[in-house]
């Protein structure tokens, strides 16, 4: 495979024609081959965004005439994202359906599943450790990275999110205390396996303390500057002994700022288990920088370098009404108030913090690629990652029109990434997938030859719902069925201008939602490089979660797997473990015949 040399891209808007097209494996009338060639994966979950979501991005950022990297993906399918036992997934559910290549049960599963063996069996009590569709005890991200292939994951939420942790790790429960053994697992293994599974060579995203025992003291401005200022090394970093991030907003609190951190009880400093395996931490985007400048002097070999980020307490973005991040003081009072961005702290924390303006989603995959490109160059093996922009859901669940809108951006940009990699490496895939839309968002116009309202609240404020209960003898249904619009800044605030169209005209619209839940319908999925002609030419009939899976095990190592028509994924032995399994060499049943027409 043709490897180049590493570099830090500029995040761009790249034009990469699509990639010739390779053997067909899943074929449209049910019958599958395997191929030569292989490549590398890079799966791309902007979470919960949905055809709207990108609509109105595009509007928003590109002009509704605009062109977007989302939309030079040249294939694209809709996606079907149900769950074993439910026909709206959950991140979690879906995350390891993507994963492993079962449909799972939508609540308990992450990495494992609680739907029993026999599809209608009522679900165990507690969640099943599963094996994937190749047979094999692990998610496909594991087993690239046991047969040796570089990986790696980006999430702009906490490294704890489903979306891309469930591709490394297994726990019996999404929960805050399951958080601690997800990130225990991120860096030392899953349990019977521990060593034996090979180490991810990037892991960046928020979670900062999910690695430090509780009560962990804040580092001061003080072992900060003295930390970053030191020569020792070619890379600077602050130690492990102390937490640098606090919640955003905690230095705004009446009561003072925190003055200790941390969530761990088992007493383990991760971070520093972290470094002693060879992780460089890095918490700041002074060190994402100067990593990036290193690298760049070659003073540092990205193929030598491992880099575990953390850049906030929990999530890096902050998912809270418009109206409540103004209410906390999270306002940045350098930004003039009509940016196109709005003033909000939406990212980071607090002007003054070691949290403020950290690195952005697509600005992380750009450096995760470079150490993968270069650690894969190394090993003259595939790399394989997955990318998650966790914003794009959960600032949708909480209804935050302007924060979604920039998240959606991000998400494109990360797209944007993953397009140049293919353009240097044409043996790629790029897919991208989500398990559900967040929010229900839709655009709301205003007319063109009316002047820009100041606020949504003007003679048409909100979206009418259900006008049949205007039949009802209640003097309030008018106010109870009503959604009040979102303007740049919430509720009645300024709307949003477009850029300008083909026209030259700035159009105005505020943006409506259906709820704060996830729902079903309106994803598609797209796809360029290397088997992007098997999801258009074989699957775009019926492509779902399960063949997210399938799309990267072809990829990865040539093997059209077959798709498991009514099952569930099979339990996993108690005693099974890494030297039980090889990877890269599926079971014969799973190399079947497929048995839909559909692929």
């Amino acid at each position: 495979m043709r490897r180049s040399k590493w570099r830090v891209a500029a995040v761009a808007l790249p034009v990469v024609g699509a990639m010739a097209a390779a053997p067909m494996a899943f074929a449209a009338d049910g019958g599958g081959r395997d191929r030569e060639q292989v490549g590398n994966m890079i799966f791309v979950h902007p979470d919960g965004a949905d055809a709207a979501m990108y609509e109105a991005a595009r509007i928003y950022w590109e002009g509704p005439d605009g062109v977007t990297n989302w939309d030079r993906l040249p294939v694209s399918v809709n996606y079907r994202g149900h769950a074993s036992d439910a026909l709206t997934t959950s991140s979690n559910g879906g995350a390891t359906t993507h994963a492993f290549g079962f449909k799972t049960d939508m609540t308990d599963s992450f990495g494992t599943d609680a739907g029993d063996e026999e599809v209608l069996a009522p679900p165990a009590e507690t969640p099943r450790t599963i094996d994937a569709l190749s047979g094999y005890p692990g998610s496909w991200l594991r087993e690239a990275g046991n047969a040796g292939y570089p990986t790696g994951v980006v999430n702009d939420g906490d490294v704890a999110e489903p979306g891309t942790a469930a591709f490394l790790t297994e726990v019996t429960e999404r929960s805050d205390a399951s958080a601690l053994e997800i990130a225990r697992q991120l860096v030392q293994g899953r349990p019977g396996f521990d060593d034996d599974d090979a180490d991810p060579v990037v892991i960046m995203g928020g979670g900062e303390d999910l690695f430090f025992p509780l009560e962990t003291p804040i580092c001061s401005p003080e072992e900060i500057e003295e930390a970053l200022a030191s020569d020792e090394g070619p890379v600077a970093t602050i130690p492990a002994t102390c937490v640098v991030h606090r919640p955003a907003g905690d230095t705004l609190d009446e009561d003072g700022p925190s003055a200790t951190g941390g969530l761990r009880t088992d007493g383990l400093n991760l971070a520093q288990a972290a470094v002693d395996e060879g992780y460089t931490l890095i918490r700041t985007r002074a060190e994402f920088d100067a990593v990036v400048e290193a690298v760049e002097a070659e003073e540092v070999d990205p193929a030598e370098l491992k880099v575990l980020a953390l850049f906030a307490t929990q999530d890096i973005f902050n998912a809270d009404t418009e109206e409540s991040l103004i209410a906390r003081g999270l306002v940045d009072e350098s930004v003039p108030a009509d940016a196109k961005e709005t003033n909000l702290v939406l990212y980071g924390s607090e002007p003054g913090t070691p949290g403020y303006r950290p690195p952005t989603a697509p600005e992380m995959a750009t450096v995760a690629t470079a150490v993968l490109e270069a650690h894969s160059a190394e090993a003259e093996l595939p790399y394989a990652t997955v990318w998650e922009v966790e914003g794009t859901d959960n600032m949708a669940n909480i209804d935050n029109a302007i924060g979604t809108l920039v998240e959606a951006r991000y998400a494109d940009q990360m797209i944007g990434v993953a397009r140049e990699a293919l353009g240097r490496d044409e043996e790629t895939t790029v897919l991208t997938a989500a398990d559900g839309n967040a929010g229900g968002l839709q655009v709301v116009r205003y007319d063109a030859d009316e002047p820009v309202p100041a606020t949504t609240d003007v003679d048409s404020p909100a979206a009418p719902v259900n006008p049949g209960a205007a039949d009802l003898d209640d003097d309030e249904t008018d106010d109870a069925f009503i959604n009040p619009l979102d303007g740049r800044y919430g509720q009645a605030s300024a709307p949003f201008v477009a850029e300008p169209d083909q026209f030259g005209q700035r159009l105005a619209f505020g943006i409506n939602w259906t709820g704060t839940g996830d729902y079903t319908g309106g994803v598609v999925s797209r796809a360029e490089g290397l088997a992007a002609d098997e999801v258009q030419e074989a699957l775009s009939e019926r492509f779902d979660n399960v063949d997210v899976y399938r799309v990267a095990y072809l990829t990865l190592f040539g093997e059209a797997l077959a798709y498991p028509e009514g099952q569930v994924a099979p339990t996993r032995p108690e005693d099974r473990g890494a030297e039980d399994a090889t990877p890269g060499d599926p079971e014969p049943a799973s190399r079947s015949t497929l048995s839909r027409s559909a692929g």
